[in-house]
């Protein structure tokens, strides 16, 4: 069947930890029927898991998710482009690369944002020439462009960047500022999910504005999407939604459940929202591989 594209996360954002009891248990005897899926992104170590009902209808969405319009639609894909930065990010790069915030003198400072790419394309150039006489290849690399003259925010960069070549070598290309930061990057129980919102959080930018770029030679990180799990990871096929009640009422048996179906993985943490329009939930969980 061919299901529409909707915000699921706009649609289901109030948190079951807010909800009566009574109203939680008069939702799920009195809900909707639909089909539920679940998303599984592989990035690096890191396994997060969506598991949200689909519809063929917008009619059908909670108002909150529709795509009405050129704007919510353009919502929707600025939060999936932060997406697929961040998860690109966890998923090419360790903690034997280098993250580096980089900033312009007040006559160096770029005028335009075309010009502010212009500059990060200057410096990987230069990097990349230093790298090829020391008979190395070109810099795998991911920067972000941050500016906001409402927020008072300067123009500056980060830049995440393999560890091939000697980190004061690579502060010393950089011609516009003096007040950098260079640190090597540094996983925690999250892998570099922390880092990667941080430097991703800017949402204000303008009509066609890339605010991010990246080396071609990154890997794509795994995205799957099913509709049926096997019961306790071993047991027959069973739909996605008829999991959903014990996952709603029962928060150690969701953990439980979801650590069946991922063995190889370690459980982190998981959330269930709901929206009262028509009694769905969306759950999302998030898992490390073991080592």
């Amino acid at each position: 069947m061919n299901y529409i594209e909707y915000d699921y996360e706009a649609a289901y954002n109030k948190s079951i930890e807010d909800l009566n009891e009574f109203f939680l248990e008069f939702m799920l005897k009195n809900r909707y029927k639909s089909i539920y899926a679940c998303k599984e992104i592989r990035a690096g170590e890191q396994l997060e898991i969506e598991i949200f009902p689909e519809f063929r209808s917008m009619d059908e969405v909670p108002p909150e998710g529709r795509i009405k319009n050129k704007e919510t639609q353009k919502n929707l894909n600025n939060k999936n482009a932060v997406k697929y930065c961040q998860r690109l990010i966890t998923h090419n790069f360790t903690n034997d690369d280098i993250w580096l915030t980089l900033t312009c003198e007040d006559e160096r400072e770029p005028a335009d944002m075309k010009e502010a790419v212009k500059i990060m394309s200057n410096y990987i150039r230069r990097i990349n020439y230093h790298r090829k006489k020391r008979g190395l290849a070109k810099a795998k690399y991911l920067y972000v462009i941050e500016h906001d003259d409402d927020a008072k925010v300067r123009w500056h960069y980060h830049l995440i960047i393999d560890g091939h070549m000697d980190m004061d070598i690579v502060e010393s290309l950089w011609k516009c500022g003096n007040r950098n930061q260079v640190r090597r990057l540094q996983k925690d129980r999250y892998g570099l999910t922390g880092m990667a919102n941080y430097i991703t959080k800017n949402k204000n930018r303008a009509k066609y504005e890339k605010r991010w770029n990246c080396s071609t030679g990154l890997e794509q990180f795994r995205v799957r999407k099913v509709y049926n799990k096997r019961k306790g990871g071993k047991g027959n096929y069973a739909p996605v939604g008829k999991f959903i009640d014990k996952f709603v009422r029962d928060k150690p048996e969701r953990e439980k459940e979801i650590s069946s179906w991922y063995p190889d993985y370690e459980f982190l943490e998981s959330n269930v929202y709901f929206n009262d329009f028509n009694g769905f939930f969306y759950i999302n969980a998030r898992m490390r591989r073991r080592e």
